[in-house]
């Protein structure tokens, strides 16, 4: 199994060759600014901002006023909601993040929901390197930037 971070890596670099394809509805109302792949049955609410490598899949509501940037790949199925700010991070299928929360090179598994007002954050405080257990061992990663890694069918922030 790869580490986490070098999985957030593989991906944002393969997201790098992704091309313009829209099969899902996109408000007038929002904005893309980068590179966007939407999945059937998915639309992009008024007042969402899209900028960089974004895949969405399919079955998804992506805002209100949502903000995804960087090379992001979001699972089927998903609803990134009201304000909330997706950077550079992997989602997996069913994932919930409806209102006020930040995702920052974070790893998001399946059947996951994030309550309102959650921050994964992605950056150490005095910008050292991010150093992640892995294999019983706290592991560099080569990082300076990385969030949180999410099992599947976790409940965060919820009771």
């Amino acid at each position: 199994m790869m580490e986490p971070w070098n999985e957030l890596e593989a991906a944002r670099a393969a997201l790098m060759d992704l091309q313009p394809d829209i099969r899902g509805e996109v408000s007038p109302g929002a904005h893309i600014l980068g590179v966007l792949a939407l999945g059937e049955g998915s639309v992009v609410l008024p007042g969402t901002v899209i900028e960089g490598h974004v895949r969405i899949g399919r079955g998804c509501r992506i805002g209100p006023n949502a903000y995804l940037r960087g090379e992001t790949s979001v699972g089927d199925g998903c609803v990134i909601g009201h304000a909330v700010e997706v950077k550079s991070s992997l989602l997996g299928n069913q994932v919930f993040v409806s209102h006020l929360s930040y995702i920052g090179d974070s790893i998001i598994r399946d059947d996951v929901n994030v309550g309102g007002g959650c921050i994964f954050s992605n950056f150490r405080h005095d910008a050292g390197e991010i150093r992640m257990p892995w294999q019983g061992e706290l592991q560099p990663t080569g990082l300076n930037k990385l969030g949180c890694v999410v099992g599947a069918h976790c409940r965060i922030g919820c009771k």
